[in-house]
């Protein structure tokens, strides 16, 4: 396919996808991003975008430069990446959070240098169809298994925002059948669906889960951070407007 030719006048990076474009049709694992400008400050300093949650989204419509990945197909490994990005190139890797020391309940404020954030190994082998082969140990059954797009987690997203409120919403049990491709070599959607319903114990769901979340790529967004109590934590990252927020509202 023919590369999309981008406007010279725009400035604009490669940036890496955490994901390794597993997640994605084409395996793409690298986008063209662009750097924020003055006009961006209408997304940013936006009331309504802020309010609705849209400001992410509005900057990757805007920022990413590859055609063949929409803003909406983007996964949120690949966001992130994408943000830090956008952040660093545009206003440093210094970023004040304000957390709690455990210690003294008392909130204080550190910076992270966001420069430090990794991508995080990934060292699963996929077979002939792009799947994952992991063991259930407790019922002794071979499964092959995809990560989920950004299209099924916002499928999943909005069965638990419609669902009744009538009993629990089945978001553990979508997930996993939307995730397990062949059990035992058998490939029939009905009956993975069965078996995970009726049959699958729970140590064998809970231990899957674990497993995928350890070994799915994407960027490492914890610090250890020094409280002033002298006690050592885990920062974690945060993004939203207000990852963009120190730098707008002149």
């Amino acid at each position: 396919m023919e590369e999309f030719k981008i406007d010279p006048s725009i400035a604009y990076d490669v940036v890496e996808l955490p994901s390794k474009g597993i997640m994605y049709q084409n395996n793409k694992k690298t986008v063209r991003v662009a750097y924020l400008t003055a006009a961006d400050e209408n997304v940013l300093a936006s009331p309504n975008l802020a309010s609705t949650g849209g400001v992410v989204m509005e900057l990757l419509r805007r920022k990413v430069l590859d055609k063949d990945l929409m803003a909406e197909d983007i996964v949120e490994e690949d966001k992130q990446a994408i943000l830090i990005f956008l952040r660093n190139t545009s206003f440093g890797s210094e970023y004040k959070i304000t957390l709690t020391d455990p210690k003294t309940r008392e909130k204080f404020e550190t910076t992270i240098d966001l420069s430090c954030l990794k991508i995080k190994d990934f060292s699963l082998v996929a077979d002939i169809n792009g799947e994952y082969p992991y063991y259930l140990k407790k019922c002794g059954i071979d499964i092959t298994f995809k990560y989920l797009t950004q299209k099924q987690e916002t499928e999943l997203k909005k069965i638990e925002e419609s669902w009744n409120g009538i009993g629990a919403a089945p978001i553990v049990t979508k997930r996993i059948e939307m995730m397990i491709k062949s059990l035992g070599g058998n490939r029939d959607i009905m009956q993975i669906h069965s078996f995970i319903e009726n049959k699958m114990p729970i140590v064998d769901s809970q231990e899957f889960r674990k497993y995928a979340i350890e070994n799915k790529p994407g960027v490492d967004l914890t610090q250890k951070v020094t409280t002033p109590s002298g006690e050592e934590i885990q920062a974690e990252i945060g993004f939203g407007v207000e990852f963009f927020r120190p730098f707008y509202g002149i």
